[in-house]
């Protein structure tokens, strides 16, 4: 069950659409797949303890790793932050103390790799269904115990990439170069104007590009449109309450846990984390999936979910490419210099 989370979720047209992207306009660079969500204690300290691993397997020097986390137990500005917010603080600490680039830089890339993890699901309400609530919204429950753990929802979109590329930003500033110098609107000081607010233009387009590729490929409401459908034609009433229940459960928590996570522990571990969860909990979901229900419910989960997927980002992708290419034309980016010229320009 776990191998087939870990491979089986592999999603052709969104790397289809990836590839569309990256010629548009080598967008995304800037992107990041970030709960905007303060972590809670816990998942503070859970982090905290793990990134510290990670720190300490990287560096060779065991005395480095211990300012970085003397300098960390020292911090009180952590509560309250998102998990971006968090590592982007505690990075700084490795740079104040690790000055080998290349030890930098690896860490820098793992603690890049954990901003993608998807932040843990809230506790599931203990309320049972009972037999007073219909089918469609006892359906309706259950996607909302386990979409978050859905493959389709937890996997980083291929238009939020994890870090800006010296490649791509060059990509990008020689699209803006092409556009700008066509633009018969603007004085030359104006346009020295503009080339010095590159990088500011340069995530105002990234952000269209990445906004019209969310409108056009909804991914979460896909998801969860084709677990309505297989949940509805798959279970009983019976089954369905079961399957909340169970969910609602620690047991049941604990397998969405490894569902959610799955596709991302084994990466982690290979280089240097800690496992996103134990081999008790991967034993529970292990378990589950082997019982009827937990197969019969495995293959409305995934089932033909990538098959029916695909088939709408290809449909999608023919109606929408041309609408994410027409926001890097040298006539839409003119307009959005001569809009930004008219804003901020000062003689």
């Amino acid at each position: 069950m776990i191998k087939t989370l870990k491979t089986g979720i592999i999603r052709t047209k969104l790397i289809a659409v990836f590839v569309l992207l990256s010629s548009v306009f080598g967008f995304g660079a800037m992107a990041q797949t970030n709960s905007d969500k303060p972590m809670d204690a816990k998942a503070l300290t859970a982090l905290v303890e793990e990134l510290k691993g990670i720190v300490a397997k990287s560096s060779p020097n065991e005395k480095d790793a211990e300012l970085v986390a003397d300098r960390w137990g020292k911090r009180t500005d952590l509560r309250g932050k998102t998990k971006k917010e968090v590592i982007n603080l505690l990075y700084q600490d490795v740079k104040a103390v690790i000055t080998d680039s290349g030890i930098q830089y690896q860490i820098y890339s793992m603690f890049s790799f954990y901003k993608q993890i998807p932040d843990e699901s809230p506790a599931a309400e203990t309320q049972k269904t009972n037999g007073s609530v219909s089918k469609s919204e006892s359906v309706r429950k259950l996607i909302e115990l386990t979409l978050s753990a859905h493959p389709w929802v937890i996997m980083p979109k291929p238009w939020a990439a994890k870090k800006e590329d010296e490649t791509i930003k060059q990509k990008q500033l020689k699209v803006l170069d092409d556009a700008l110098a066509v633009n018969k609107e603007l004085t030359p000081e104006q346009k020295l104007f503009v080339k010095a607010n590159y990088d500011k233009l340069r995530k105002i387009v990234d952000k269209q590009v990445a906004d019209s590729a969310d409108a056009i490929f909804p991914l979460e409401q896909w998801a969860k449109e084709n677990l309505e459908q297989r949940y509805t034609a798959k279970f009983t009433d019976k089954e369905i309450n079961g399957l909340i229940a169970y969910f609602q459960g620690t047991d049941g928590q604990n397998t969405l846990k490894v569902f959610k996570n799955a596709p991302f522990s084994e990466d982690i571990v290979k280089k240097g984390g800690a496992p996103l969860y134990t081999k008790e909990e991967e034993a529970e979901a292990n378990k589950f999936a082997e019982t009827p229900l937990g197969k019969k419910f495995m293959d409305a989960f995934l089932g033909e979910t990538n098959e029916y997927l695909n088939a709408k980002m290809e449909e999608a992708g023919k109606s929408g490419a041309k609408n994410i290419s027409s926001i890097t034309n040298p006539a839409n980016l003119n307009k959005l210099f001569n809009q930004f010229v008219r804003d901020n320009y000062k003689k």
